[in-house]
Order: C-alpha cells, then structure tokens, then sequence
C-alpha cells in the first residue's frame, strides 16, 4: 500500500488533483460560511472563496505539484502574474459558470465543483507549460535560469 502511495505521490497530475482538491474544500467552506451563514450576495461569496483559494493553490502548485518541473528555480514573481491572470480569466469563467448552472436550478455547493471540472481541463496544461514554466537562460534550451553552470575540465586534464 505505501509502495502505490509513493508512486501515486510521485505523478505530477496525482499531485496536481491534489492541489485543486484543497484549494476546493478551501472555497467551498468560505462559500459556505460567507453565502450560506452570512448571507453575502453570491457573486461577492464566490469571488471572495475563489481568491482565498488563490493562495492554497499557488502555494501548493509551486512548491510540490510543479516543483519536479523546476517551479521553484522559476522566478516567484513571474509566476505570481501569471497565475494571477489566469485566475482572473477563471474568475470569470467560474462567475458565468456559477449564474448559468443556479440559474437552471441547480443548488450553489453543487454548481461550485461543476465549475471548477471545467477549469481544471484546460489549467493542467497552463500551469505546467505556462504558469510554472521554468526560467531558460541565454546558454540554450532546458537550462534552468539561475543554474550554476558546470565547469569544464581543462584540455590537459581530459584522458583522451
């Protein structure tokens, strides 16, 4: 069972579900506590949970989901607007999504996971190519910006 864990932990997508699940729960609970106990209006408890969530899933995508890509070595900046826009674009693609399903009667915390099925079709693939792209440098393709270079051996030194 541990040896599945592991292989299971190691599969960037399984670590990818992962990350969009508790950025899920993350928005559903504030969903919950915002529209269904405070009584915000629904757009503004969607918004708010949907950017609350933005931390969670930054935050986990960088550091373990992306981190075999070279997410970390990616300059965390670059990588804050791009997935700041993306979530924008998201934003509204969720609002749309959130006041189209409501509005055919379904109930707001099932809407909610319907929603995010769609985005997470197309977000795997930006955030891998896009999103947490790593850096490449002026020395050539698949070189990791920030990369110490490996120094080569003098000539006299090579064994022929």
């Amino acid at each position: 069972m541990t040896g599945l864990i592991r292989t299971l932990a190691k599969n960037t997508f399984v670590r990818y579900a992962f990350s969009g699940g508790s950025a899920l729960v993350t928005e559903e609970v504030v969903l919950y506590l915002t529209h269904g106990l405070m009584k915000f209006p629904l757009w503004l408890a969607t918004g708010l949970a949907y950017l609350i969530a933005f931390g969670v899933n930054f935050s986990i995508n960088r550091m373990l989901t992306f981190a075999d890509h070279g997410a970390r070595e990616g300059a965390v900046h670059k990588q804050t607007v791009r997935f700041a826009l993306l979530v924008c674009v998201n934003l509204g693609v969720t609002q749309v999504l959130m006041y189209s399903l409501t509005g055919a009667g379904v109930n707001y915390l099932i809407a909610k996971p319907l929603s995010t099925v769609v985005i997470t079709l197309y977000n795997f693939w930006l955030y891998k190519h896009w999103v947490f792209k790593p850096e490449t440098s002026q020395a050539g393709p698949g070189v990791v910006a920030g990369a110490q270079p490996v120094p080569e051996a003098p000539a006299s030194e090579v064994s022929a």
